[in-house]
Parts: C-alpha cells; structure tokens; sequence
C-alpha cells in the first residue's frame, strides 16, 4: 500500500516571473576592479619576498626590533637585517632610536648559510660621503667635521667617514695639546685624496691662511697715510715693535715709539699692549705697513718751546763720543750736535755724562740744533759737509749707533732718508 505523501505544487513559469527577488550583485561578489587590486597586491607581496639583495647594495630600511647591542631592519628583503650598534657612524646615538624610526643602511654581508643579513650604517654614510668630498675638492669648498681622536702625528675627524688632519695643519700656529680638540668642529678643505683606499686628508691652516688673506687685502684697500687704527702688540724685536692691526701686521720702529733715545721697545710697549698707531706708510703689493706711535705722545719741542732759545745755556747728557762731534740730549726727544771747534778734544767725555751746553743755533722748520761746550776754533760749513760727506756724519740713527736688521722683516719700513749734513738734530715729530 503506497503510503500518503504530500502534494507538490510547482510553480509555472509565470508564477515565477510574477515574483520580485531583491538581489544585490555586490553583496555577493567583489567588483572586477577589487579583484584586480587584490591580485596586484599579492603579486607584489610575491616578488618582494622573492627579491635578492646583493653585498654594498644601498637601501633604506626601518627598524622593527630594538635589541641590548644590535637593530633588526627591514629593508625590503625575505627577512629582517641585522645591524649592530658597532655599525652605527658616530653621528648617531642608539639610545635615539625607536621602532619605526628609518635608517640608510648597505648590506654589508650575507651569511651564505642561513641567509642572514649584516648591515650597516656607517659604510652607507661613508660612501655617500665620499661623493659630497669628491665634490668638495672640486669646487674648492670648506667642510665641517667634528674631531673625533688623537692620532699619531694629527686627529680623525668625523665626516661621514673617517678623515685626517696632520697637526701641521689646524692652526696657523703650532697646537699644544691635541687632546683639547676633541669634539670641536674644524672649518676643513681638503688637501689630498685616495680614491683606491677611500682616504681623505684636509686642513684647516689652508682655510684660516685664505681667509687672513682675503682680511689683509680688505683691510689694505681701506688703509690711507694718516689714519689712526687701533691695534695688538704681538711681538717685540731689536729695532722695533710689530702690531696686529687685525688682519696685517705693521712695524713700529724704535725711532718712532719715543721721542725720547729708547735702546729696546720693552721700553715703551709690551707684548699684549692696546695701542693707538697712525698708518705712515704701506705698500699693496708687498703688504708692509709702517706706524708710528708718537702721534699720541707729547711734542717734545712744544713742550720746551721756552728753553729752545739761541745763546741759552742748558743741562744735557752726552749720548755718542766721536773725534769729530759729540751727540747729546738737551731733554728727552731733542737732541743737539756739538761740532767739532766746539768742544776740546783732549777733553775726557763719556756716553751718559753730564754737561752744561750753549745753544749756538736752532731751526725749528728742520728741528736742528748745534750747541757748543767751549769753543776753540772756527769750523766752516764746508768742512762740516765733507765729514757728513765721507760718512763720519750721517742721521741722528748713525750717531746713536743703532743696530741695522740683519735680514729685513716682511713688514719692516724702508730706511728713512739722511738728514741735511750741516747739523743733526732730533727726530722730527708725527704731524
């Protein structure tokens, strides 16, 4: 017997086109587009992970592991590079770093075993830092670096790499102790390169030299005969004293410190001194400056304008002894000649004694004066010109007996001219 089973009504074809379904086509499936995306995504994902780095390959990475002495980066290979703290330029501090944070790097070696990858930062910067060198050197320009140690015979300076300064040439002068250069910057040029070994030597003397130039020829430019400049006492010598002007040196002879008779310049100045100068003379090419500093010294013929008086009779002090003349100093910066005629030459006179004088004749235009101790005879000018004439006299320098330079400094004045033969007198004062 068949059992009952239900009836099954199936719906014709007009039921079911009678029937609205709500379908929503992108409910069910991605578009065509997402579908592209998706797998142009993974197939990036795909080459990525099949990329093959090579040693000295330069990439930028970021760091995804901090660890106690070494970073793990991911520069884009099948695995993270490892790079240790030791490979870091000293640029960089590791405590700074943080996850996340990105990092040039170069692949410095890959472990043929496992894979792994070695890299480092420092190598990176140093080989990106040879090229911005080479550039340097081309163009003649100064660098920046930080000294880093003291080696024999100079100090490393850090310039993405590793570079030398010989002693030599850090300061126009010779440096002391090495030691109190570290973590000072030096103002750089570079003086030689190895391109096969990647090593640079500069200096610092080179861009110290050029700028005293540039200052020298700038001060030079700006200088006139007469102007009063304020300078720096840095060295003393025999025949006067030289002055830091503040690019240029300038020489002060002894006869234009004082005056007054001065042997040494230690007399009037000393090492350190400030001092106000007048500009006498210079010459551009050789760069050699002549100054005076009895411009703000009392004049010493103004000052004893009321003894200076024809037929007076004055105190004075012998300074030279000659068979044919005695020099002596009526007050400090004049000086008198006594003539031959008029003094006795079996007379005993010494430098530095004391004797009364007459004053025979003063020219205030030339500032000369001839003085008499006792008169014994008549001297014509013409004999007086023939011992100037055959060199017995000659210029208040001659008759003190200053001693000439053996070789002439750099900015040592020329000789000034001789005086007129007939008498000798004190050095004429700054106008």
């Amino acid at each position: 017997m068949v059992p009952n089973l239900p009836t099954v009504t199936f719906a014709t074809k007009e039921k079911i086109e009678s029937r609205k379904f709500n379908i929503s086509t992108t409910q069910i499936a991605p578009s065509h587009h997402e579908e592209e995306d998706q797998l142009a995504f993974e197939q990036r994902l795909y080459e990525e992970s099949l990329k093959v780095l090579d040693e000295g390959q330069v990439l930028v990475g970021t760091i995804v592991q901090k660890d106690k002495d070494e970073l793990l980066v991911d520069v884009g290979g099948k695995s993270e590079g490892v790079l240790p703290f030791r490979e870091l330029s000293l640029a960089i501090e590791p405590k700074g770093l943080k996850v996340g944070d990105t990092l040039e790097v170069m692949v410095h070696r890959i472990d043929e075993m496992d894979g792994t990858l070695f890299l480092s930062e420092r190598r990176a910067r140093a080989l990106k830092t040879w090229e911005k060198v080479m550039e340097a050197h081309e163009r003649d320009e100064v660098i920046e670096a930080t000294v880093t140690q003291v080696v024999k015979g100079g100090v490393l300076v850090d310039l993405g790499m590793r570079g030398f300064v010989p002693a030599s040439q850090i300061r126009r002068q010779p440096v002391g102790n090495l030691d109190e250069l570290i973590n000072q910057k030096l103002r750089l040029k570079v003086i030689d390169l190895d391109h096969k070994r990647h090593r640079v030597v500069l200096s610092q003397r080179l861009v110290l030299e050029e700028e005293m130039q540039a200052k020298k020829q700038e001060l030079l430019d700006t200088m006139e005969i007469g102007q009063i400049r304020t300078g720096l006492v840095v060295r003393l010598a025999d025949f006067g004293a030289f002055v830091d002007l503040g690019g240029i040196d300038g020489l002060i002879h002894n006869s234009e410190l004082s005056y007054a008779r001065i042997k040494h310049p230690s007399e009037v100045v000393k090492i350190g001194d400030e001092v106000q100068v007048e500009i006498m003379k210079f010459d551009q090419d050789a760069k050699k400056v002549s100054l005076s500093l009895k411009h703000a010294l009392p004049d010493p013929w103004d000052e004893h304008a009321e003894k200076l008086v024809e037929g007076r009779k004055l105190q004075a002090q012998i300074v030279k002894v000659t068979p044919n003349y005695l020099l002596v100093e009526l007050v400090p910066g004049i000086l008198a000649m006594v003539p031959k005629g008029e003094f006795d030459p079996a007379g005993h006179y010494s430098a530095g004694q004391e004797i009364e004088v007459t004053l025979n004749t003063i020219n205030q235009a030339t500032r000369r004066i001839t003085a008499s101790i006792e008169h014994v005879a008549d001297i014509p000018p013409e004999e007086i010109e023939v011992l100037v004439s055959d060199g017995i006299l000659g210029t208040i320098g001659d008759a003190l007996g200053a001693p000439e330079p053996e070789s002439a400094p750099e900015l040592a004045p020329e000789p000034e001219p001789a005086p007129e033969p007939e008498e000798i007198s004190s050095p004429q004062p700054t106008e």
